[in-house]
């Protein structure tokens, strides 16, 4: 997966960096095979996007965040528009009160376990419900078996 792919929020590992003229300014701000990066935001179109290295702040374009080859990391939160079908734990809701309300109505909240349906339908403990992309793009989650190994783990 290519850096500009990846959501906000989401953490990843760089694998690899294809080499262009613009190669030596990436790697001057440590944009190197093995670092972690963080996607913070972006702009309004999506182009460009801000990404967090090490304790420094970049922007880079779309163009050159697809010099950057990356992996999203097991334990990074993705918003549900980016996930397959399964069961999963929010981790955060992006947004106002409102939307918080709506969302926790049906049962998505934070550190609920719900599964995501193959027609992208929401099933809670609450029922199966059509939530909407733009509201399934604002709910972070965490696969149920990254938190069973990350428990195993400890």
């Amino acid at each position: 997966m290519r850096l500009a792919e990846v959501p906000e929020g989401a953490e990843v590992e760089v694998l690899s960096v294809e080499e262009s003229e613009i190669t030596p300014r990436l790697r001057a701000v440590g944009v190197l095979p093995g670092v972690r990066i963080e996607v913070l935001k972006s702009a309004p179109m999506g182009d460009p996007k801000m990404y967090r290295i090490f304790n420094k702040v970049i922007s880079l374009r779309n163009s050159e965040a697809n010099l950057i080859e990356v992996q999203v990391s097991e334990d990074s939160p993705l918003p549900l528009t980016f996930v397959g079908p399964g069961d999963y734990k929010v981790e955060y809701i992006e947004g106002g009160k409102i939307a918080r309300m709506n969302l926790a109505s049906i049962g998505i909240v934070e550190g609920a376990v719900i599964r995501l349906l193959g027609d992208r339908r929401v099933q809670t403990d609450k029922g199966i419900y059509d939530v909407g992309f733009g509201k399934l793009s604002k709910v972070h989650v965490l696969p149920m078996k990254a938190l069973f190994k990350a428990d195993n783990a400890k």
